[in-house]
């Protein structure tokens, strides 16, 4: 079922540029808390976003190689982000991101663009699954390894917890600079997409949604604060100004826009 919803216009517009920080942050926890037995695994990520413990339909890395890897790869490309592999020299808007190479080699050097190449993140059996079942991937677990190296956290474990905070709260985080920027004009548009097309789960009722009633957007506050402080260089920890208002007041987002405030204080919306 097709469910329209309008929006303005921005990069991404707004599920896929709430999926950046989302797929951004998953990969730099592997190049930072992976490494060997002991470090973070790729299915460790997805098992805690997926279905049987936070309730996406598939978790980052398994998405990435559906969608296929080379899409990212492209985009990170037009945004001046890559590495020439002719010349060597680091693209000229990375500057002092924060960011991994990891997701570009596996692309540009290994091929490994998702299940239509029947490897990316995972290996691929088409006898196994129809071709479509992720299985290890001793490659990449090499490659992971290769990045993880010189990071104080090499070899360390994350909670399920602590790896749906990372990746979901700067995913939600994003949703609040969305409709600071009047390119959604209410919550509930953010959420209908998430539900609709991104295979959120339904009893979670949405990103926004989420973020009110289940976690709360003072700790939600608390948490990217010191993500920020911790690495500054992703700026998408930076909190929205809309969530520290919200937080301040003690109140939702929804109730925020079911109260009008939105309409005050909003700049003038984008649709």
């Amino acid at each position: 079922r097709k469910v329209p919803v309008v929006v303005g216009n921005c990069d991404g517009f707004v599920g896929n540029r709430m999926l950046h920080p989302y797929t951004s942050e998953a990969t730099l926890l592997l190049s930072e808390y992976g490494g060997g037995n002991a470090g973070l695994q790729i299915k460790e990520v997805d098992a805690a976003v997926g279905p049987k413990y936070f309730g996406m339909a598939v978790g980052p890395f398994v998405m990435s190689d559906i969608a296929g890897n080379d899409i990212g790869y492209n985009i990170r490309r037009e945004k001046g982000i890559l590495r020439d592999p002719k010349t060597g020299k680091v693209g000229p808007n990375r500057k002092q991101l924060r960011y991994t190479e990891l997701a570009d080699e596996m692309v540009e050097k290994m091929g490994r663009v998702g299940q239509k190449a029947k490897m990316g993140w995972y290996n691929y059996d088409p006898k196994v699954g129809k071709g479509r079942k992720p299985l290890p991937s001793p490659e990449m677990q090499e490659l992971i390894d290769k990045y993880s190296k010189n990071s104080p956290q090499q070899g360390t474990k994350l909670s399920q917890d602590d790896i749906v905070h990372r990746v979901l709260f700067p995913l939600v985080n994003e949703g609040f600079k969305i409709l600071e920027e009047g390119i959604a004009s209410d919550p509930s548009d953010i959420d209908i997409i998430y539900l609709y097309g991104y295979g959120w789960p339904a009893w979670r009722g949405g990103p926004m949604f989420w973020a009110d009633n289940y976690v709360g957007l003072s700790k939600i506050l608390a948490e990217l604060d010191k993500f920020y402080s911790m690495h500054p260089g992703s700026e998408y920890f930076r909190p929205s100004n809309l969530l520290r208002k919200c937080a301040s007041m003690g109140i939702g987002v929804q109730e925020y826009y079911r109260n009008g405030h939105a309409k005050l204080e909003s700049p003038k919306s984008k649709l």
